[in-house]
């Protein structure tokens, strides 16, 4: 009889030993990414009492990160007691250990408010990604399946748009500090991730901000300058905010893209290339065309692109401009300086005529 009221008591008897009776997602209840251990649910990444698997306990000292234990933090977290905290959007910890928001505000680049900055939307007390967070993705509470990851604000069983699939997560092994060059590749402390490789400088004419390299010509969280954040509706073109694109980029969420080279926007929004595929003249495929040169997954003019001039990676001094693939201070060849790059304003449609004069979509 006791065994029958405790299977009618509400909660069924908790039986995980290991990671492959844990993996599937846990009692019906738990929220995605967390699994149902003896205590309840948790997510066994950064539990030091579950670390990895229900049960596998962190000796004394040690914290959980990325679901192994370890003396410290990685992936940009920061040890706050026994727990590693991503103190950008952590509530309790907000900017540094145990700055805990008032009730009802949330945790946006780690300073306390009422609404959520960068792009991100508040869920509960916490700032989200809807296009990346598999615990509500496109909207607050649409929770991917077991297995499944968020791309894009969907749901499925692949990254798209060059991303890779990291715990779970579609991430940007180019640029993010926990995933640098690979999975769980994770910075060292003071150190960005810019082209797949740690360093203490951004490459590539993006710009610090905080842990991550951004390019602020375009980041609406980071619009002309680190933290000028673009108002509801609005995108980053050129490093303004507006209503519009410009330069002949086109909007596609919240930012504007150019669908000719993006991998993730090649040809239309939301069209994303395979993984492993560039975006040469807004179609997919394995090489890019019109003498353009594949650098860190997108089809570059060696012979003007500042940020690869010559050859990939190979980055121009501030101040200098990329002219026939060599970096100096002067346009070579008929072009024209038109901003940090030299241009043909004869043929060139972002700056047709002048330098800033773009053609209409189209």
């Amino acid at each position: 009889m006791a065994g029958a009221l405790a299977a009618c008591s509400g909660s069924e008897p908790v039986t995980v030993t290991s990671p492959s009776s844990s993996g599937g997602g846990g009692q019906t209840g738990c929220p995605a990414g967390q699994v149902s251990c003896a205590a309840g649910c948790t997510n066994t990444a950064l539990d030091p009492a579950n670390c990895g698997a229900c049960g596998q306990a962190c000796g004394a000292g040690e914290v959980c990160s990325g679901g192994a234990c370890a003396l410290v933090c990685g992936g940009g977290t920061s040890k706050c007691g026994k727990l590693c905290v991503n103190t950008a959007n952590d509530a309790e910890h907000c900017g540094s250990c145990g700055n805990a928001c008032a009730p009802g505000a949330v945790c946006s680049a780690g300073q306390c408010g009422l609404v959520c900055q960068g792009g991100t939307a508040k869920c509960g007390d916490k700032c989200v990604d809807p296009g990346t967070d598999p615990a509500n993705c496109g909207n607050c509470g649409t929770s991917c399946e077991p297995g499944e990851i968020c791309a894009n604000g969907q749901c499925g069983l692949d990254c798209a748009g060059g991303s890779t699939k990291c715990s779970g997560v579609c991430v940007d092994t180019d640029l993010d500090p926990a995933h640098c060059g690979g999975c769980n590749n994770a910075c060292g402390v003071g150190e960005i991730c810019t082209q797949g490789e740690c360093g203490l400088e951004c490459l590539g004419g993006t710009a610090k901000c905080g842990n991550k390299c951004v390019d602020t010509t375009i980041d609406p969280a980071n619009c002309g300058g680190c933290g000028v954040v673009c108002g509801p509706g609005a995108v980053c073109s050129a490093g303004a905010c507006g209503l519009d694109c410009a330069g002949g980029t086109t909007k596609c969420g919240n930012k504007c893209v150019d669908t000719e080279n993006d991998p993730a926007n090649c040809g239309g929004c939301g069209k994303a290339c395979a993984p492993g595929e560039v975006c040469s003249a807004a179609q997919c495929g394995l090489q890019c065309g019109g003498g353009t040169t594949k650098c860190a997954g997108k089809c570059v003019d060696t012979l003007l692109d500042s940020a690869n001039c010559g050859g990939c990676g190979v980055q121009c001094a501030p101040g200098q401009i990329c002219s026939a693939g060599k970096c100096g201070l002067d346009c070579a060849g008929g072009t024209t300086k038109c901003g940090a790059e030299c241009v043909d304003p004869e043929i060139d449609p972002l700056n047709c005529g002048g330098c800033g004069q773009a053609c209409l979509a189209g």
